[in-house]
C-alpha cells in the first residue's frame, strides 16, 4: 500500500459529501476532502473507484461546484499550487463513461515532484480495495495510455481508462515530460500520474485528461471482455485529436523501391551467379536471410498482378525456395548454406542452423502464398516441409521457443523475457501454414494440426501478442479456421488477438510531429515502430476483416480504416529522403544511410530520437508495394486508378464497356 492510499478511508468517511445532477448508470457520489475532491463510482455494494479531480497536496483554500447540465459539471478550486480548473462530462455508453479535463494555473513557478495516480479501487467502507483484480491490458512504453482491469463478484465490475496525451502537449512541452508507462497499476492504485517537471507562473496548462468507462460487473470469457474494449476504444476515438491526413503518391515511391532492388544499388548481391536481397543496404557481413527474400517476394507477386505485367526481378529470385531448403533437415534455414559470416563479434542469433522460430513459420508462410500465386517451386518446397514442421511442433508442443537448433531441437533461447514464455503468437503462424496445407493437399490431418495448435492460444487473452505482425496473421487464420469449420470459438480467439494488437497502438501525439500518430509497435514493448510490420500488419487485417464479415465487433471498423489512412499519411517518414538531414543517426549499427535510395529505415520512434540507428531495412522494402495494392484500386476496363484511404468493401464497374471513359464507378466504404 502507497503512501497515497494508507488512512485514505477514514479521510473519505469524513469527507463533506457534495449534491449533484449527473445521472449515471453507476451510481456516483462526489466527496470533498481537505486535499481535494473524489468521484466515487458504486460498481456494487463492496466495491467502488475513486478518482482525484483535483488534487493538490498542499490543500484547498476554496472550492466551487458548478453544475452545467445533468451530463455537464464544473469544479473550480484555489490550492497550494495555484488555481484548478476541472470539466466533467459524462457520455454516451452502455456502462458510465466520464471524461474528466483538469487544468492548473500555477501561482507561481511550480516544481512538480512525486504524485498519486488519479485512481483507487475501494472497499464497502472506502478502504483500499485489499481484494483482486485481472488486469488484461496496459500501457507498455510508448503504447497508449490505457488500462482494462476487471475486479471479481459478484458482481464484481469492469473499467476502461484512457489518459488524452495528447491534449498534454502543452505541459510536455514546459517540463520535458516523457509519458512513455505514465499509465499503470499498482494495486490498489491505478491511473495516471502527473509526471515531474517545472511549470510557469500564470500560465493555464492541462495536466489530465482522462477517459473511464465503468461497467457493473464482470464479462464471461475473454471474447465478450475483449469486445467491451475495443466497444470503448471505438468510443474514444473519435473524440480525440487527430492530424489531418496527407495524400501521398505510393506509387511513384514503389517504383523507386523497385529501381533499388537491383544489383550495384546495396541492396542485393550475387552469390554464385544467384541473386539475394540483403537484410540492410550494403551489409554483407552475414549471409543472406530465408525470411528476407520472402518478404520481398510475396508483395513484389502481388504487384506484378496488380500492374498486370511482369516484374523481372521476380524471375531472378525464383531460385529463392530451392537454395534455402536444407535436403537432410528437409525444411528451410534461415542463413544461406555455405555462406560464412564476416563478422568478428556475432548477435546470439547469427549462427548457421539456429532458427528463430517465427522465421521458419513466416517463411513457410511466404512459400505458401507463393505456391497459391502459381509459383511451382515454392509449392513442392512447402509441401516437402510440412513433415518437418510438424514433427518440430509436437517436439515443443506447439509452445515454439525463441531460439533453437534446427538439426538437434535443443533450446538455446526458450523465453521472450523471465516468466513471460516463448512466442506464444507462433502458434497461430502454425495454424496460418496448416491451413495453407490444407487448401493445397485437402488432407485432414493437416485440419487436425491447426486445431490443435489454436487450441494453445484460447487461454492467453491479451497477452497472446510477442509479435504484431505474427498476431495479425494469427487473428487472420483463426479467422479462417472458423470459417471453415464452423466453430465460433476460434472466431472469439481471433476477435481477442485483434483486441491485442489494438491495444498497443501509440494513439497520441505531441507537438507538430505526427510521424508515429496510431502506429503499431513490432513488438509489445519495442520503443520504436517499423514499416516492413505494419505493411503486413496492413494486409493481414484487410484480410481479417473480409474474412468476419457482419461478424466485426462494433467501433473495430473504424478502428481498422483510421490505422489505414493514417498509416498511408505517415509512412513515407519511414524513407530518409523525407526527413531532414539532422533526423537521421550519424553511425547506424548496420551500415550509413543513404537518402537516395529508397529504402526505408528500421524503424521510427519519438521525435527527440534519432532515425535509422540501425541502417535502412531492404526486407522491408517490399512495404511500399502494400499500400499500392491494396488502396489503389484497377476496376475492369476503366482507363483510370482509382484511391481511398479507407478499406473499399465493394467496387463495381457499370456502364457500357464500350464507353468505358464515361462508366460509373460506384464503392461501397465500410467505416
Amino acid at each position: 500500500m502507497s503512501q497515497w492510499v494508507a488512512g485514505l478511508g477514514q479521510v473519505l468517511r469524513k469527507a463533506k459529501v457534495l449534491p449533484h445532477l449527473f445521472k449515471t448508470k453507476v451510481p456516483m457520489e462526489i466527496r470533498q476532502t481537505h486535499l481535494g475532491v473524489w468521484l466515487i463510482f458504486s460498481l456494487a455494494r463492496n466495491l467502488k473507484v475513486g478518482m482525484r479531480v483535483p488534487f493538490d497536496p498542499a490543500g484547498f483554500r476554496s472550492l466551487r461546484l458548478i453544475q452545467r447540465t445533468p451530463a455537464e459539471m464544473e469544479i473550480t478550486a484555489r490550492g497550494g499550487f495555484g488555481k484548478y480548473h476541472v470539466r466533467l462530462t459524462i457520455l454516451e455508453s452502455p456502462g458510465t463513461l466520464l471524461r474528466c479535463t483538469t487544468t492548473l494555473t500555477p501561482s507561481a513557478q511550480l516544481k512538480i515532484e512525486a504524485m498519486p495516480r488519479d485512481m483507487c479501487l475501494l472497499d464497502g467502507k472506502l478502504n483500499a480495495c485489499a481484494g483482486e483484480a485481472r488486469l488484461l491490458t496496459c500501457q507498455t512504453g510508448n503504447t497508449a495510455p490505457q488500462m482494462f482491469l476487471q475486479i471479481p463478484g459478484p458482481p464484481g465490475g469492469t473499467v476502461f481508462y484512457f489518459q488524452n496525451v495528447t491534449a498534454l502537449s502543452d505541459f510536455a512541452r514546459q517540463t520535458g515530460a516523457d509519458f512513455a508507462g505514465c499509465v499503470a497499476v499498482h494495486w490498489p492504485d491505478a491511473g495516471y500520474a502527473v509526471p515531474a517537471g517545472k511549470l510557469a507562473a500564470g500560465k493555464p496548462v492541462v495536466i489530465q485528461d482522462a477517459f473511464v468507462e465503468f461497467h457493473r460487473g464482470v464479462t464471461k470469457g475473454d471474447v465478450r471482455a475483449a469486445e467491451c474494449f475495443l466497444s470503448a476504444l471505438g468510443r474514444i476515438y473519435p473524440l480525440l485529436w487527430q492530424p489531418e491526413s496527407e495524400f501521398y503518391d505510393w506509387p511513384v515511391l514503389a517504383k523507386k523501391s523497385l529501381r533499388a532492388l537491383i544489383p550495384g544499388t546495396g541492396c542485393c548481391r550475387k552469390i554464385k551467379g544467384r541473386l539475394y536481397v540483403q537484410a540492410f543496404v550494403y551489409c554483407s557481413a552475414k549471409p543472406p536471410e530465408s525470411m528476407v527474400q520472402g518478404a520481398i517476394i510475396v508483395p513484389l507477386m502481388e504487384y506484378a498482378a496488380w500492374q498486370r505485367r511482369p516484374v523481372p526481378l521476380l524471375a531472378e529470385l525464383r531460385h529463392v525456395p530451392a537454395s534455402f531448403y536444407d535436403t537432410k533437415i528437409k525444411a528451410p534455414v534461415r542463413w544461406l548454406p555455405g555462406v560464412k559470416f564476416d563478422k568478428e563479434e556475432r548477435s546470439e542469433e547469427e549462427h548457421h542452423f539456429l532458427m528463430d522460430s517465427w522465421y521458419l513459420l513466416h517463411t513457410l508462410m511466404n512459400f505458401g502464398r507463393m505456391a497459391k500465386m502459381g509459383d511451382d517451386a515454392a509449392r513442392t518446397f512447402f509441401l516437402d516441409s510440412l513433415a518437418t514442421v510438424i514433427r518440430v511442433a509436437h517436439h515443443f508442443d506447439y509452445d515454439w521457443p525463441v531460439f533453437y537448433d534446427q538439426r538437434t531441437l535443443k533450446v538455446s533461447k526458450e523465453e521472450t523475457g523471465d516468466g513471460e514464455g516463448g512466442e506464444q503468437d507462433a502458434a497461430g503462424l502454425y495454424v496460418h501454414i496448416m491451413l495453407q496445407a490444407y487448401e493445397l493437399t485437402h488432407e485432414q490431418k493437416h485440419m487436425e494440426e491447426a486445431e490443435r495448435s489454436a487450441q494453445k492460444l484460447a487461454c492467453l487473452a491479451f497477452g497472446v501478442l510477442y509479435q504484431t505482425n505474427t498476431t495479425a496473421f494469427t487473428a487472420v487464420a483463426l479467422a479462417r479456421l472458423w470459417r471453415i469449420t464452423g466453430k465460433s470459438h476460434y472466431k472469439d480467439i481471433s476477435i481477442v488477438c485483434l483486441a491485442s494488437i489494438l491495444s498497443h497502438l501509440w494513439l497520441w501525439h505531441l507537438g507538430p510531429d505526427t510521424r508515429t500518430f496510431m502506429a503499431l509497435p513490432p513488438l509489445h514493448d519495442a520503443p520504436y515502430v517499423a514499416f516492413y510490420k505494419e505493411g503486413e500488419i496492413l494486409a493481414a487485417l484487410q484480410t481479417w476483416e473480409k474474412t468476419l464479415g457482419d461478424d466485426v465487433p462494433d467501433g473495430v471498423s473504424l478502428l481498422l480504416a483510421e490505422f489505414q489512412k493514417h498509416l498511408l499519411s505517415r509512412a513515407r517518414f519511414y524513407f530518409p529522403a523525407e526527413l531532414p538531414p539532422e533526423a537521421l543517426a550519424e553511425d547506424p549499427k548496420e551500415s550509413p544511410i543513404h537518402p537516395r535510395r529508397a529504402m526505408p529505415h528500421e524503424g521510427v520512434g519519438p521525435a527527440k530520437d534519432k532515425v535509422g540507428t540501425v541502417g535502412q531495412a531492404v526486407y522491408a522494402g517490399a512495404a511500399a508495394f502494400v499500400p499500392v495494392t491494396r488502396c489503389w484500386h484497377r476496376p475492369s476496363g476503366a482507363p483510370f486508378t482509382l484511391f481511398c484511404n479507407y478499406p473499399i468493401a465493394q467496387l463495381q464497374s457499370a456502364g457500357d464497356r464500350r464507353h468505358t471513359r464515361s462508366s460509373c464507378i460506384s464503392q461501397a466504404v465500410r467505416c
